[in-house]
C-alpha cells in the first residue's frame, strides 16, 4: 500500500539560531527573536515555522516555513480543516482560539498525538 506525503520542496530558510541546541531541539517550533535569527516559542506565542536542522555548533539553523508538516500538539484534539494553534510550553503546538493563528489542519493522529497541517 502506498503511502501518502505532504513534505514540501523549496519551503526552508536558513536563520541565526538563538539558544537552540542539535539534536535536541529540531521538529520545534519557533518563531523570530531578531533580525535573522530564530529562537524556540514560548507557550502561546504564535510560532513562525518548524526548526528542520541545527548545525552542531548551534549557531545556525534551517528553518520550515511552508509546506505540509506533522508535529506534536498537547491539550485538546485540533479537527480537520481551519484551526486556530499556538506553541504549548514544550515547543509543540495547541489548539488556541483566542491568540492562535487560523491554520489547514489535514490530519490528526489521537493516539500519537500528532496533527498535520500547512504551514502556509
Amino acid at each position: 500500500m502506498m503511502s501518502i506525503s505532504f513534505g514540501g520542496i523549496l519551503d526552508q530558510a536558513t536563520f541565526k539560531a538563538s539558544s537552540l541546541t542539535f539534536g535536541t531541539d529540531e521538529g520545534k517550533v519557533c518563531k523570530v527573536t531578531a533580525a535573522q535569527t530564530v529562537g524556540l516559542c514560548s507557550d502561546g506565542d504564535r510560532f513562525h515555522g518548524v526548526i528542520e536542522t541545527i548545525e552542531r555548533d548551534n549557531a545556525y539553523c534551517v528553518v520550515r516555513k511552508a509546506g505540509y508538516i506533522t508535529l506534536d500538539y498537547t491539550g485538546s484534539d485540533p479537527s480537520a480543516g481551519i484551526v486556530k494553534l499556538s506553541a504549548d510550553a514544550s515547543s509543540g503546538v495547541k489548539v488556541d482560539d483566542t491568540n492562535g493563528i487560523e491554520y489547514l489542519v489535514v490530519d490528526v493522529n489521537t493516539t500519537d498525538k500528532q496533527v498535520t497541517l500547512f504551514l502556509g
